[in-house]
């Protein structure tokens, strides 16, 4: 019995030794990777990618949000202007056509006066009784044919 233990006793420490060489074996293959100086670089360059990718999508971000900022703005200025433009024209539109048009306000309304004057004359000259007629023509030395 105490052989058997002692054999037991032996295949375990035997089997904890392999176990302890695998497991430095391991620790080695571990180290070796962490300290590999190409996969630090590979890792440092994909940090520093991964650091400029964020920077760019901030600029990108920040770069949207002003030209959202500043578009507004722009469109109201362009149609400020355009009325603006819109509004001169029509200022200049009306007062050309009252400049063009002031003459012959003025000659019409002589116009108007005269015709007024005649058709007074007409209708005095349209009721007169023969009596009046003759009186009027005799003012008037008009020479009438004789019939």
């Amino acid at each position: 019995m105490f052989r058997e233990q002692r054999e037991t006793a032996q295949q375990l420490h035997t089997q904890v030794q392999e176990i302890s060489g695998l497991l430095d074996h391991m620790r080695q293959q571990v180290n070796a990777l962490a300290l590999n100086d190409d996969l630090r670089a590979v890792l440092r360059q994909e940090q520093d990618w991964l650091t400029r990718a964020q920077l760019a999508v901030c600029e990108v971000r920040s770069f949207r949000e002003q030209d959202m900022l500043r578009f507004w703005p722009g469109v109201v200025r362009r149609w400020v202007v355009a009325l603006i433009f819109a509004l001169a024209s029509a200022v200049a539109a009306g007062a050309s056509y009252a400049w063009a048009t002031k003459p012959y306000a003025a000659e019409l309304e002589e116009l108007r006066s005269r015709l007024a004057f005649v058709e007074v004359v007409e209708h005095r000259f349209v009721t007169m009784t023969p009596a009046e007629r003759r009186q009027f023509d005799a003012l008037m030395k008009w020479s009438r044919p004789r019939q």
